[in-house]
Formats: C-alpha cells, structure tokens, sequence
C-alpha cells in the first residue's frame, strides 16, 4: 500500500486541531495514511488540546520544548519519517487551523500519484473575500519571487504542500527555520530538479485570519532574506567603488582623462571582486570553483548588455535623459543578473 504521511505542525492550537484529525480519521477509513502531529513548544495551556488527540486518535506526537518554528517542525517530522517509515514515498503538510479540507488535501495527493516526483502545492484564489493582510502578503510574495528568480506560483505560502521523498534529504539542509523554510522549497525547487504543479484549492479564512502565527514584519524580512542580502551586497559594492575612485583621484593628483579612466578600472575591479566574495560567502553560500570564472564573464557580458541597450535606447528615446535610461537598463539587468547568480554562476550541486 502506498505510504505518504500526513504532517500536521502545530504551535498553541484550539479545537479546530481536533476537528481536523476527527476528519482525517473518518478519510483514514478508506485510505491508511500515517497522521505525525508536531507541537512546535506551544504553552502548557495547550496540553489539554495534545492530551485529547493522543487519547482519542491515533496520532503519532512529536515534541518540541520550545518553539522552533514551521520550518524545524517539518524538518523534525521529515526525520522521523526517514527513519521510522522507509516506504513512504513522500509527505502531506497540512495546517491545524482549519484553513484546508480533507477534499483539497485528496486532490493534491491524488495529482501527487499521478507526478510523484513532483512538489504539488495546494494553492488558494485571493479573491475580496480574503483579508487584506494575507491577500497583499500573498500577491506580493508570489509577483516578487517571479520577478526576481523567475518561479510563477500562485500562493507561496500555501501549507498544504505534498512533498515528493527525493526531496527529502536535501530539506533537512536547506536554509530557514520558521516560515521562510515553505518560502525556499519552492525557490530551491528548480536548482535540485524538483518541478512544482498547483492544484486549486478552496480558500477558507476564518476569524479573519486571526489563529495564524505568521509575524508581517519579521517573516516577511525572512522569506526575501536572500535577495535583500543581494541588493545590500550591491549597495555595499557600490560604495567601495565610489570610494576607491576618490582615493585614486587623490593618489594621482589630476583629473586627466587617463587618470579618470585609471580610477575608474581599479575602483570597478576592487568593488567587483568584494561583491563577488560577498555573494560567495554570504548571500548565495557557494564554493564552486567555476564560480570566480562564470562570474566574471557574467560581469563583462553585463557591461557589453548594458552598454549596447543604453545606445540602442538613446537613439530611439532621444527625448529621454541618457542617466534616466541607463538607471532604468541597468535595474532590470540587476534582477536578470540576480537569477543568473543563484541559478548558474553560485549554484549548489
């Protein structure tokens, strides 16, 4: 019989839990399919809400003494499956607040057995009947991860999520402990083989989204952690080049045509090897030896690309400012290249 537990992360839940595990209990009739319950250190209040479900259900409880997060929830979960059920081909996620039935959760496995190598995420319709806080948050998310990496999925924060077992060993690994984790399975997807399919789902808030543990300011931060590093590996690049353009002014002592020329290389070489050690070593956390190489013809290919399309432009948009053009150039070849660096030039094995 295929085996493909269900996962169930829960931090300081309510009577909804129970009424989610009674569900899939009834489903479990039909189907055996192992339910792992993870209390994510959820206050002591709590216990009557576990006490109930390891009397009543049965559920297999794993504890965390504190609260980790959704990310180290799914990992724990993830660990125990490897080693206690070798047969399961994949997992289920699925929230304890009630926000997915037990039918959208049959759908998603149901096109999971048909692409089992496939991560299937169960994803919602952000119509006006959402909150706006998770409707902006959403939307946001999912036009900012196709912007700057190139993945197009509707709902990125989506729990019910079936997990393909390949996956397996290399999300014990990945980056991120609370909700950013869901947020870099699906960006780490592409770079390890793993394609994504959406399955539609209903969309269910209730209490206006109230029970979800999902901080705006800090999980946000967390979630577009990587290209917030990116950009601030930009800026900080661009400052040295400033920099060592000035001290070179100094140290030749003209304004020469050659001097500027001399600075200018020397200042964009130095500001060009800092950002490709930052982007090595703190935002992409790559050791590829091809990578010094591929950057630097990344590097070069960027400075051809962007001269050519500012020409091009001026010649044809002869009304704008040359400066406003190549701002406008180069900011689309800043996100271009962000997707070359994480995809090809810094990609993990």
């Amino acid at each position: 019989m295929t085996c493909i537990p269900i996962v169930i992360p829960s931090l300081n839940p309510d009577e909804k839990l129970i009424a989610l595990i009674s569900r899939l209990m009834i489903h479990m009739g039909k189907v055996e399919q192992p339910i792992i319950l993870v209390n994510d250190g959820s206050a002591r209040k709590y216990d009557t809400i576990f006490s109930k479900i390891r009397t009543q259900f049965k559920v297999t409880v794993l504890q965390h003494d504190v609260n980790l997060g959704k990310g180290r929830a799914i990992k724990t979960a993830i660990n125990y499956i490897m080693k206690h059920m070798p047969m399961a081909i994949g997992m289920i996620t699925i929230d304890s607040d009630g926000q997915h039935t037990v039918d959208d959760m049959m759908k998603c496995t149901d096109k999971f057995l048909e692409k089992p190598k496939n991560l299937i995420l169960g994803t919602r319709l952000f119509d006006n009947n959402v909150p706006f806080r998770s409707k902006f948050g959403n939307i946001l998310t999912a036009k900012c991860t196709q912007m700057t990496i190139g993945v197009k999925v509707t709902d990125t924060q989506t729990g019910l999520r079936v997990i393909p077992k390949q996956y397996f060993d290399i999300l014990l690994n990945m980056i991120g402990e609370r909700f950013e984790f869901e947020m870099n399975m699906i960006l780490e997807a592409a770079t390890y083989g793993i394609e994504i399919t959406e399955v539609p789902i209903k969309t269910i808030y209730i209490a206006d989204n109230r029970s979800s543990h999902f901080r705006v300011i800090h999980d946000s931060i967390s979630i577009y952690a990587l290209f917030i590093k990116y950009i601030f590996g930009a800026i900080g690049s661009f400052l040295i080049d400033i920099v060592v353009f000035a001290v070179m002014m100094v140290l030749l002592s003209t304004v020469s045509t050659w001097a500027v020329f001399i600075a200018a290389i020397i200042s964009r070489l130095t500001s060009s090897i800092a950002n490709y050690y930052i982007n090595k070593s703190i935002v992409f956390k790559n050791n590829n030896r091809l990578s010094f190489v591929n950057y630097y013809l990344l590097v070069v290919t960027q400075l051809i690309v962007s001269t050519l399309l500012v020409i091009f432009l001026q010649h044809y948009l002869a009304k704008l400012n040359v400066v406003i053009i190549k701002i406008a150039v180069d900011s689309l070849l800043f996100i271009i290249s962000y997707q070359i660096q994480k995809n090809v030039v810094f990609k993990r094995g």
